[in-house]
């Protein structure tokens, strides 16, 4: 017996969508993208950085050893994989030292290198940031000192001037002054290490320097409590998890179960703050506090350094003063940099230099690159090889947002090519012959058959290309091509041979 087809109608699935905080990105945008890292890697290439490619599956130890809670608290630890404590990476500067350091033959020196892919962080997402975002940037490894940092500094200024992108500030910070300046304090060395680290956990989290004179002005309060008075659990009461992490560095047998009175007279125990602890502290104190508000155009900011640090952190000011100069050197308006001490990044394996690129928009400043000196993170992930390091990367979708904002396209992103309409079917072997002849000579060629001239002239212009190219019987029939130039609005009798040239010319444009 036959069966009667149904007359109900299937019912529609669910449709599947993107995961939280990630998206699609259709050819055109993708193309754009693309085109526009394309740019900043060969702009790289041409100041002495070759791409290499890490794995985006790493191990999660590798960005707990220094990469700081800030963004160890995003990482995207994966399950079933084999092998516990796997993630995907959250930047690449980490696993680019790591394959530095794990190199079977120990690159030259300087080693200049390129990267871009993708990287991802657990968090909120809003606009200008996703959970899935690329990350495009070099690292220099083996060299060090300020004439090095002015390179990198300038390249990705000059990279984004090249993309298109004008008016941006470079913010230009020195996590090194602090550092310097803890060191040659007079505090005990254990105090003055547990307050870098405390430095490079509020960096990680996106804080400034302002975390550390909270947690000196903290510590200074709890050394000076009368022994008599009980003060509730110094852990428990700490509004700043800098602070616990301070409090347990300097006691590690702390417990929550030890009270805050009961710190407070280790400390005293530890330490005789007869030999000016105390003036030690709030002197530091008072320093990171003008560090904090430190900022404006160089000139300004070093002469406020010659004249106050110069002494309490005397290389640190050199370095700045020299990077400085360096960046002048390259033809930096020293009207665009702003020397801001306060400022931190949200990784905490900064040492010295950091800084940021801000990019004006109608909504306010827009971070796109950033990066610093690292010196001891090859040392930090184990390694005994050179371990100075400095690089920066530009958040790529972010920087294409910007452009747009600015309601700039770079000259890579032009468009350019050719759509070869066939207009009979008699003319089709013909449009192939020429299709393939203009993609041989490196150029966009794509086909099209019995399309009518206004909807090829808009198909052409949703993909990015500058000409139709009609073809209507043999190529070399007399006005067989006629070539529609839509950024002119021109129209001309054409021949192979001057296609040719105009393919060639277009691709030479693009080196």
């Amino acid at each position: 017996m036959s069966r009667e087809p149904s007359s109900i109608a299937p019912v529609a699935e669910r449709p599947i969508d993107t995961v939280r905080g990630t998206r699609d990105w259709l050819p055109g945008e993708q193309a754009r993208l693309a085109a526009l890292e394309s740019l900043l890697l060969d702009r790289f290439a041409r100041a002495g950085y070759e791409p290499l490619k890490t794995p985006v599956l790493e191990f999660t130890e590798l960005h707990e050893r220094k990469s700081g809670a800030g963004i160890v608290a995003k990482l995207f630890e994966l399950s079933g994989t084999g092998q516990p404590g796997v993630c995907l990476r959250p930047e690449l500067t980490a696993g680019i030292v790591r394959a530095y350091t794990a190199a079977a033959e120990p690159p030259p020196l300087p080693w200049r290198v390129s990267h871009s892919g993708p990287v991802f962080r657990y968090e909120t997402p809003r606009p200008g940031r996703l959970r899935e975002f690329q990350q495009v940037g070099v690292e220099k490894l083996g060299d060090s000192g300020p004439v090095a940092d002015g390179e990198v500094i300038w390249l990705a200024d000059w990279a984004l001037a090249q993309a298109g992108v004008e008016g941006a500030t470079i913010r230009l910070g020195h996590v090194g002054l602090i550092l310097e300046m803890l060191e040659r304090s007079g505090l005990p060395v254990p105090l003055a290490s547990a307050l870098i680290e405390m430095l490079s956990e509020a960096a990680s989290d996106g804080r400034d320097v302002r975390a550390l004179e909270r947690g000196l002005e903290q510590l200074s309060g709890w050394l000076q409590t009368a022994e008599a008075v009980e003060i509730p659990n110094a852990v428990e009461r700490a509004d700043d998890v800098g602070i616990d992490r301070l409090f347990r560095t300097l006691v590690p047998v702390v417990t929550g179960r030890r009270s805050g009175h009961e710190i407070v007279h280790r400390l005293r125990r530890k330490w005789d703050l007869s030999h000016g602890l105390l003036s030690a502290l709030e002197r530091v104190r008072a320093q990171v506090h003008d560090l904090a508000e430190l900022k404006g155009h160089p000139d300004v900011v070093l002469a406020r350094l010659a004249r106050d640090y110069e002494s309490s952190a005397p290389e640190s000011v050199a370095a700045l003063r020299t990077l400085v100069r360096t960046l002048s050197d390259y033809g930096v308006g020293l009207d665009r940099v702003e020397l801001d001490l306060g400022f931190g990044r949200g990784i905490g394996f900064y040492s010295q230099m950091i800084f940021e690129l801000l990019v004006p928009t109608p909504e306010g400043k827009v971070e796109v690159c950033g990066g610093g000196r690292y010196d001891g993170l090859a040392r930090v992930l184990g390694s005994d090889r050179d371990d100075r390091g400095v690089g920066f990367a530009f958040g790529l979708e972010r920087l294409a947002q910007v452009l747009d904002a600015q309601g700039r396209t770079s000259s890579a992103l032009a468009p350019s090519g050719f759509l070869v309409v066939a207009t009979t079917t008699a003319a089709h072997q013909a449009g192939v012959q020429l299709a393939t002849r203009l993609r041989n000579e490196q150029a966009r060629a794509v086909l099209s058959i019995d399309r009518g001239l206004d909807e090829a002239i808009a198909l052409a212009k949703s993909l990015g290309l500058a000409s139709v190219v009609v073809v209507t019987g043999s190529l070399d029939a007399p006005n067989g091509i006629t070539v529609h130039d839509l950024a002119n609005s021109t129209r001309a009798a054409s021949s192979v041979s001057d296609l040719v040239r105009l393919a060639r010319a277009e691709a030479e444009g693009r080196r």
